[in-house]
């Protein structure tokens, strides 16, 4: 069996309205096929949405994600993650490519 390897990542910050980041490549410089995300903060909860750019995600249509239940997406034909706080205040959200799947 291998090992997943992790390319670099970004962090995006999910706030009051739906945002979009860049899904980042992965460590060939290749749009990443399959991401992982995290939110940074314990209790924390974001709503994550793989989306072309410009696209938003809601509440009600996105995926929950925090610390303690991070994701792994495939996102092979999406541009960017979109992003939006499930809570009050705003959330660090971390995208990093997994690779060797």
């Amino acid at each position: 069996m291998r090992a997943l390897s992790l390319a670099p990542g970004v962090r995006a910050t999910a706030g009051a309205a739906s945002a979009t980041t860049a899904i980042p490549n992965d460590s060939s410089g290749s749009p990443a096929k399959v991401v992982s995300i995290r939110v940074l903060t314990a209790s924390e909860t974001a709503v994550v949405l793989p989306v072309q750019n410009g696209g938003t995600v809601t509440a009600s249509n996105g995926i929950p994600v925090s610390k303690e239940q991070p994701v792994i997406l495939a996102v092979a034909g999406f541009s960017h993650i979109a992003t939006i706080r499930f809570a009050a205040a705003d959330v660090a959200v971390n995208i990093t490519p997994v690779e060797n799947y």
